[in-house]
């Protein structure tokens, strides 16, 4: 899989749906979409994350998302990358309660979900934004450990309840090699993408991430190329 990108930071909605730009991320989409039987009732949840830290990658996962969205796939965004949130601002919304606010609380049902998810101006495409309450990085991978396999089934339930069709599940997260939060949530989710930069991503930084990824039983579906 690749994306030509002409600018990191720039939304899939920015760009005409003929242009290279968003023929690229739609052809990502379609190539999860082949490894993902939909006509299962379980809604899929997929981990998109970069070896080293690097401008775009969370821009690179908004795009997936909406390059699902607006191919009718019923999707969720979860940024859970606590050192540099903002999806929230990339999508123009305000910060409200969300991940940090489910982790936190004493029941994480998929009413709890439902109130902390934002509707974007992508028609299918809610964001469920890092939250408004502070966590310590440290604490943060704690309750990763201990409560996200509550969040994803709290997701789940939601989009079973209010969507006809099954939907995608897209979380956005540190590094792999930044923190240990990535192997966390991709242990968790059904599958996980590796995004590699072109240009900036090594291949040493790539080997030891997938070796990282692979301690943690992810099942490593593919890679994304960006940049190319």
């Amino acid at each position: 899989m690749g994306t030509h990108s002409p600018e990191q930071g720039a939304l899939l909605t920015d760009y005409d749906t003929n242009s290279a730009y968003s023929r690229a991320y739609y052809t990502v989409y379609t190539n999860i979409r082949f490894d993902w039987n939909s006509e299962q009732s379980r809604q899929h949840a997929i981990l998109l994350v970069a070896p080293d830290s690097f401008p775009g990658q969370a821009i690179a996962a908004a795009n997936v998302a909406i390059a699902a969205a607006q191919s009718g796939t019923p999707t969720i965004l979860v940024d859970a990358d606590l050192a540099t949130p903002g999806l929230d601002q990339r999508f123009g919304l305000e910060a409200r309660a969300g991940l940090s606010e489910l982790l936190t609380g004493q029941s994480i049902t998929s009413q709890a979900v439902s109130e902390c998810l934002s509707e974007t101006f992508v028609p299918g495409l809610r964001l469920l934004g890092m939250g408004k309450k502070i966590i310590q990085a440290y604490e943060m991978s704690r309750l990763l450990g201990g409560k996200l396999s509550d969040v994803l089934a709290g997701t789940r339930q939601y989009l079973a309840a209010s969507e006809s069709k099954p939907g995608l599940i897209i979380f956005s997260s540190p590094a792999v090699l930044a923190s240990i939060d990535a192997s966390q949530i991709s242990a968790v989710v059904d599958q996980t993408f590796l995004l590699i930069a072109a240009g900036h991503t090594t291949r040493t930084q790539a080997r030891k991430a997938q070796e990282q990824l692979q301690r943690a039983h992810a099942q490593l579906a593919g890679i994304i190329l960006l940049n190319v």
